[in-house]
C-alpha cells in the first residue's frame, strides 16, 4: 500500500474520531467528505487499497451506505488476496447487519470473517469475531 495514502487515511480517521468525540458535526462531515474524495481519487489505478474504503465505511453513519462501501472494500481485498482485510471487512459487515436486525446475514458474515481470520496474526480481531459468534 502506498504509504502516503495510508498515512492520509489514518490521519483522517483519527481526526474523525476526535470530531465525533467533540460533537463537532460540521468538522466530522467535512473530514468524511475529504476521506471520500481520497477514496474516489485513488479508485482507479495502483493506489486503490481496501484500507481507505474500509475506513470510509467505518465512518459512514448510514448502515446501508456503509454496507455498499464495505462490499467494495471486500471485493478489492479479495482481488488482492489480503485475508486480514477480508476478515476485518466481513466482521464489520456482520456488525452492521446485526444493527439492522438481519441475523442470518450477520451470522454468515461473521462465519466468513472467522474463516479468513484463521490465517491472521491479529489475535484481537480473532477474539472479537469469536465473541460475536458466541453472543448470537
Amino acid at each position: 500500500m502506498d504509504s502516503e495514502i495510508y498515512e492520509r487515511a489514518k490521519d483522517l480517521a483519527c481526526s474523525l474520531v476526535n470530531a465525533s468525540g467533540a460533537g463537532d458535526t460540521k468538522e466530522y462531515w467535512s473530514l468524511h467528505h475529504e476521506l471520500e474524495a481520497l477514496c474516489r481519487d485513488n479508485e482507479v489505478g495502483e493506489r486503490n487499497h481496501p484500507f481507505q474504503w474500509e475506513a470510509l465505511a467505518d465512518f459512514t453513519t448510514d448502515d446501508g451506505a456503509s454496507i455498499e462501501i464495505y462490499e467494495k472494500a471486500f471485493a478489492l481485498a479479495e482481488n488482492m488476496g489480503l485475508s486480514d482485510y477480508m476478515a476485518s471487512i466481513k466482521f464489520a459487515l456482520a456488525e452492521r447487519y446485526r444493527s439492522l436486525n438481519l441475523a442470518e446475514l450477520a451470522h454468515s458474515c461473521a462465519e466468513a470473517a472467522n474463516e479468513y481470520a484463521k490465517n491472521s496474526c491479529d489475535l484481537e480481531l480473532r477474539k472479537e469475531i469469536s465473541e460475536f459468534l458466541l453472543d448470537e
